[in-house]
């Protein structure tokens, strides 16, 4: 039952990653959910049911519109596979639940601000306002740690990045980048949330460091700001504060008998 359940959920995650595709791409008009067909963004052709199976039909055109032969993005196969493997993790890690079901809402909207923020270095704010909101609202009830921890948690997360960004006036990270703190320090708790940040920040730095070694222009903190946005590193860390926090400060305090 667990393997097929686990294919299941990973089936649901990839159609769930189609979905957030598309609202990424219509989120200067939402509305358009509501009535637009699904349309390929070079030839504006209305895309056929069999042009929109998850993985599938990119792998089976090779990439590449089947009407005007353009290049599809590959941001509609990465999304996909990052849902649908992001929907197994949390589903391994808590099990079939509510929590799961509100673990995973909140990924959603982590996702499309994510990579909403890669494209345009910006953050949709009413997003990041409703994840805040649910992050607040249950947070401590599926994270069975406590209001109290939960409340700790944002505090130290969304503290120090509020901090970071006022010393260094909004050059390294920018104001929305402290809501995201708050929502890994609600969902991961404290001392979980320390962890997670710390995390955040490792991966943050070495694809930093990555950029630079890559990158021929000259980098200041003004541009890595603009060409490294935070939001995708910290919504990483809440992932890894759920699905890992507890395991490692455990193992961590164990260390130093705490």
């Amino acid at each position: 039952m667990l393997i097929a359940n686990s294919i299941l959920v990973l089936l649901i995650g990839l159609a769930v990653g189609s979905f957030l595709n598309v609202v990424i791409f219509r989120m200067e008009d939402l509305k358009s959910l509501l009535y637009g067909r699904s349309h390929c963004t070079r030839c504006n052709k209305t895309l056929a049911w069999f042009d929109l199976i998850p993985l599938v039909s990119f792998a089976l055109l090779r990439g590449r519109c089947r009407y005007c032969g353009k290049e599809i993005s590959w941001q509609y196969p990465l999304v996909e596979t990052g849902t649908g493997l992001l929907f197994l993790l949390i589903f391994l890690t808590v099990g079939l639940s509510w929590a799961m079901f509100f673990y995973l809402a909140v990924i959603c909207l982590l996702i499309v601000i994510s990579v909403y923020d890669i494209k345009t270095q910006t953050v949709p704010e009413t997003l990041v306002w409703i994840a805040l909101i649910l992050s607040a609202l249950g947070g401590w009830y599926f994270g069975g740690f406590g209001i109290a921890r939960m409340l700790w948690g944002g505090l130290i997360a969304g503290g120090f990045l509020a901090l970071l960004v006022l010393v260094s006036k909004e050059k390294w990270m920018g104001s929305g980048d402290i809501k995201i703190g708050l929502i890994l320090g609600f969902l991961a708790g404290f001392p979980n949330a320390i962890f997670a940040l710390f995390s955040a920040f490792v991966l943050g730095s070495i694809i930093g460091i990555i950029y630079i070694l890559m990158s021929s222009k000259k980098i200041d903190d003004t541009t890595l700001k603009h060409s490294l946005p935070f939001a995708p590193f910290l919504s990483a860390g809440v992932v890894i504060g759920i699905v890992y926090g507890k395991v490692i400060v455990d193992w961590y305090l164990s260390l130093i008998n705490f």
